[in-house]
């Protein structure tokens, strides 16, 4: 092979990642060498890096190429810099080094993190056990009280900035400080945002934070209270695919109680409703406030009850699903009201026939109910269910105005689901709840009952 043909090779390598906008392997970054793209977010992406001599990992973040003569781009990602950098905390990711490339874009090396975000566990979990809310809310809070500390509002704090480490034990990192407001000691205990522009995200975002209004801290205790809601039920407490009306909704409407969509103690409810009251002077003080309040509702160390996980018991549950078929873009109102209708029925009967509603969201309903000790009545408590289930789908099949683009799956199965006794039993995780793990991901007709669910019957309804 010749030197024009090794050069002609080279060029060809190096273009197909330049078509896909990322850097390719063995791009060197200040003390890093890059090995492998990772993902790409705002005006950035992150790669996997070693260390040139120790070898140590991490992640580098580069400021993409078509924006790098932003001022306004450029001065968010200084920004991030000097957020993290201002804040040394366990619960933040690390900064490594901050450079240019060889083309002036700028980079930071950072600590390289193994496992997944807040947001990926919900929807896998579709919504925590209370002593895991609990665990996972410690360590946020105690990174937020650093910032708010260090004069730095975070002013996004959702689940998908969350992320949870696979290491032993588990460790928590708050993420993405790119659109953190600093104040600098000799300003005033507000921050200001551009009026007229929403930095954020809105499905999350405190009314004076909307408006583009004087804010501090209690935005970030706002977003906490989202977050709660959605770690608690596994929905936020506004949902619409309306961007105008999501925001009308945070500026005007009460968010339901999460006990009322789910079985929790009433003082969950008064936690998040003061995290998400209008206006901020109503809210918590501080992160810390909040997270003495929800250790003293969930029942944690501050409260002198012994932690550690529920006790396990095996327990039937059905579960609907609510599937549309068309386009997207086909959403209207009619489809609207008869997805509510389904989910409303489907409450209404299993809760009718003693379930416990641990999931309802805007296209599901999960109900359990525990199952007896002894073989016997366990069968007869298998065979009540399924015949439970095949109520709620002839219900459903009979009902008015019924839109053809709506189907609905019925599933049965048996699992173990950790539970906390009470008057009313509280569920508060397990295999069984995970419904994505054992429900089909075809439409069904009929009743879907696993193997679990229909043992030792001899002609299941």
């Amino acid at each position: 092979m010749t030197d024009e043909e090794d050069k002609t090779r080279t060029f060809v390598y190096s273009e197909r990642f330049s078509a896909r906008g990322e850097l390719p392997p063995g791009t060197i970054a200040g003390e890093y060498m890059l090995e492998e793209f990772i993902a790409r977010g705002g005006c950035g992406a992150v790669y996997s890096a070693r260390h040139l001599r120790s070898g140590r990992r991490a992640a580098v973040k580069v400021l993409d190429e078509a924006v790098v003569h932003a001022p306004r781009v450029i001065e968010r990602f200084a920004r991030e810099i000097e957020a993290l950098r201002r804040i040394s905390h366990p619960n933040i990711v690390e900064i490594y080094e901050v450079g240019e490339l060889d083309d002036h874009r700028p980079f930071y090396a950072m600590e390289r993190l193994e496992g997944q975000t807040l947001d990926a566990l919900i929807k896998a979990e579709r919504r925590l056990a209370l002593r895991d809310v609990l665990e996972l809310m410690d360590p946020v809070c105690a990174a937020l009280e650093a910032a708010h500390t260090a004069g730095i509002i975070h002013r996004d704090v959702k689940a998908s900035n969350i992320f949870i480490c696979s290491d032993s034990p588990r460790t928590v990192k708050l993420l993405d400080f790119g659109i953190a407001k600093m104040m600098a000691p000799e300003e005033s205990s507000t921050w200001f945002t551009t009026a007229g522009r929403m930095p954020g995200t809105p499905s999350i975002m405190a009314p004076e934070q909307i408006l583009g209004g004087p804010i501090d801290a209690r935005v970030d205790i706002y977003a906490l209270g989202v977050l709660l809601h959605r770690m608690l039920v596994g929905r936020l407490p506004f949902h619409t695919l309306d961007a105008d009306e999501m925001v009308r909704m945070h500026l005007e409407e009460t968010p339901l109680p999460p006990s009322a969509r789910v079985p929790l103690p009433p003082g969950l409810d008064a936690v998040v409703l003061r995290c998400m009251e209008k206006r901020r002077e109503r809210r918590f003080g501080s992160v810390d406030e909040l997270m003495s309040a929800l250790r003293d509702a969930i029942g944690g160390p501050s409260s002198g009850v012994q932690s550690g996980p529920d006790p396990t018991q095996r327990a039937v549950a059905v579960y609907l699903e609510v599937r549309t078929r068309g386009r997207a873009d086909e959403f209207d109102e009619a489809l609207a009201v008869d997805i509510g209708q389904v989910l409303d029925l489907g409450e209404a009967q299993l809760s009718g026939a003693g379930f416990i509603l641990v999931s309802i969201t805007g296209n599901e309903v999960l109900g359990v109910r525990l199952l007896p000790a002894t073989a016997d009545e366990e069968r007869q408590e298998r065979r009540a269910a399924l015949e439970v289930a095949a109520a709620v789908h002839e219900a459903l099949a009979r009902r008015t105005g019924a839109d053809p683009r709506v189907h609905v799956n019925v599933c049965v199965h048996v699992g173990e689901v950790q539970a906390r006794s009470a008057a009313q039993p509280e569920i508060t995780g397990g295999a069984l709840l995970c419904a994505g793990q054992w429900a089909p991901a075809a439409e069904v007709q009929g009743v879907f009952a696993t193997p679990s669910a229909t043992e030792g019957l001899a002609s299941p309804p």
